[in-house]
């Protein structure tokens, strides 16, 4: 994937950018806060990110386009707040979210790298998927994921094993004894605060099972029906919204083709205005499509049409799954030794026991997850449990071979690809360490995407490092795209360098990037995509 332009404005200022090339790709400036990060942010915009833009950078008012080049096609994306507008080709759809985005951005531009989430696989989204190749200027933690929320450092683990082709669902490496010890102290933990507050003192569901099942066996079965059903749940919820967003477009779909027989046999005209141009608008009305051509109609049908096949196809996968999982249900409550009403008294008990003190409810949740962790280690294959462990040894190896190429005087090597929470690098330490990750994950899992990095030189990298990093990234073939302030007494030092293709933004006005001098081209830019910026 190539980055070729990026096109920011409304009706009232515009900023245009079409200097990118292959290769190395430096964005430079003499002072800060002369719009390199707004460029940076307008392109992880555009490919789904979530926004990241400077504080008093008003994004929400503005458009943003960007065209890239994937498998020799130019393909042109326009965001505004939720919704966007794809050209690929002659052909143009519009998506009212980032889920419809990158469901047609799986299916018809590039295989996107699934993961199991929730006990569902799901294509990753954008905002951590972008993690494997952008470094942003803030926010620059080496002990974590950034934008931690719905997604955790587990699920960046699982993003890279899909995409190094490893099939199989991994945890994090831990440490196993360590693990089990924290375990075990729990447990003691939890068996003292029962007995101080006597807590299920006596059991008479338990001891009416005593003669059929163990306690373990039985609270094992209970774990799995509450896992099994929250599956369910999640599926059910997923397909629920699904066939929402499916049957919205539908009608429209239904009232676009209404609306095309009808003016086969007359002309349709606003009530209030007269006029005999008739719109079909994106969610939040932030795109807005004169359908008054035939042409442009046909584009519409065929974009919603687009969305509804993608619906189809998602409703079908999780229906399959939904039935999948109520057969997982029924068969594990197949008993004929514990009665149903039996099951329902101890989970009654249970939330009982658990709603009886919240350090308890904390140990049980602490506990489940560190146990869940290692069921998922001990339930892989050798096979994928080597292939991980190589990919991972490969990617930290990659990573202390840049390391040592660059920082000669560094002492201790990367152990993984996040530090400890208590280890955390900080100044020019974890500069070097962003870029030996983002160059890792370059050479290692051989993925397409730019790698961009916004203040690459952060912290004072020396300039004999700089030089070392720049000669270490020019080997991939990626396009690199990173960003810097120069120094006073480093003029424009990339401007004459044959080797890298600088992007000066030196002459732009300190928090004025944007001016009237572009938007009559962002007009016509954004025409091209059928959008019209309106006065």
């Amino acid at each position: 994937m190539i980055i070729r332009a990026v096109y920011i404005g409304n009706s009232e200022e515009a900023y245009i950018n079409k200097e990118f090339k292959e290769g190395l790709n430096i964005i430079s400036s003499d002072d800060n806060n002369k719009g390199k990060t707004i460029v940076i942010q307008a392109i992880m915009y555009c490919l789904g990110n979530i926004p990241a833009f400077p504080s008093a950078f008003d994004y929400e008012n503005y458009y943003f386009i960007l065209y890239i080049e994937q498998d020799d096609k130019l393909i042109k994306i326009c965001r505004k707040n939720k919704n966007f507008v794809i050209r690929k080709d002659e052909e143009y759809t519009v998506f009212d979210n980032t889920a419809e985005f990158k469901r047609y951005w799986n299916k018809n531009i590039q295989k996107l790298p699934i993961i199991k989430k929730e006990n569902i696989y799901k294509i990753v989204d954008p905002e951590l998927l972008v993690q494997i190749f952008f470094v942003g200027q803030d926010k620059k933690v080496t002990y974590d994921i950034v934008n931690k929320g719905f997604y955790k450092k587990e699920d960046f683990y699982k993003l890279i094993y899909s995409m190094a082709g490893i099939n199989g669902d991994a945890a994090p490496i831990e440490d196993i004894e360590k693990a089990k010890k924290k375990i075990k102290e729990l447990k003691n933990e939890r068996d003292i605060l029962l007995k101080e507050n006597k807590i299920l003192k006596k059991n008479l569901a338990l001891e009416f099972l005593s003669s059929t099942n163990d306690r373990a066996a039985l609270e094992g079965m209970l774990k799995e029906v509450e896992r099994i059903k929250n599956k369910l749940v999640n599926l059910k919820k997923e397909r629920s919204n699904a066939v929402s967003r499916r049957t919205k477009n539908e009608i429209a779909l239904k009232e676009l083709r209404s609306l095309n027989r009808t003016m086969k046999t007359g002309q349709i005209s606003c009530m209030d205005c007269g006029s005999t141009h008739i719109a079909y608008e994106s969610a939040d009305s932030e795109f807005s499509f004169d359908i008054s051509t035939s042409k442009m109609r046909t584009q519409i049908l065929n974009s919603v049409q687009e969305k509804i096949d993608i619906y189809n196809e998602e409703i079908t996968r999780l229906t399959n799954e939904i039935s999948l999982c109520q057969k997982e249900l029924d068969a594990c409550m197949e008993t004929e030794d514990i009665p149903i009403e039996a099951l329902l008294v101890i989970r009654q008990e249970m939330e009982g026991a658990r709603n009886a003190d919240d350090r308890i409810k904390e140990i049980d949740t602490e506990v489940q997850e560190l146990s869940g962790q290692l069921e998922m280690k001990s339930a892989i294959s050798e096979d994928i449990e080597k292939k991980i462990k190589n990919l991972l040894n490969g990617i930290i190896n990659t990573m202390n071979g840049f390391y040592s190429k660059v920082d000669s005087a560094g002492t201790e090597p990367y152990a993984d690809i996040f530090t400890t929470r208590d280890k955390i690098y900080s100044g020019s330490e974890a500069t070097e360490f962003h870029l030996a990750r983002m160059y890792a994950f370059g050479k290692i899992l051989k993925h397409d995407y730019p790698i961009i990095v916004d203040s690459f030189r952060a912290e004072d990298l020396s300039t004999e490092r700089e030089n070392k990093v720049l000669n270490e990234f020019k080997e991939l073939d990626n396009q690199i795209i990173f960003t810097t302030t120069l120094k006073a007494e480093e003029g424009e030092k990339y401007a004459f360098d044959s080797s890298l293709n600088n992007i000066s933004f030196s002459g732009h006005v300190t928090n004025k990037m944007l001016s009237n001098a572009y938007v009559d081209e962002f007009r016509k830019v954004a025409e091209e995509m059928l959008i019209t910026i309106n006065s």
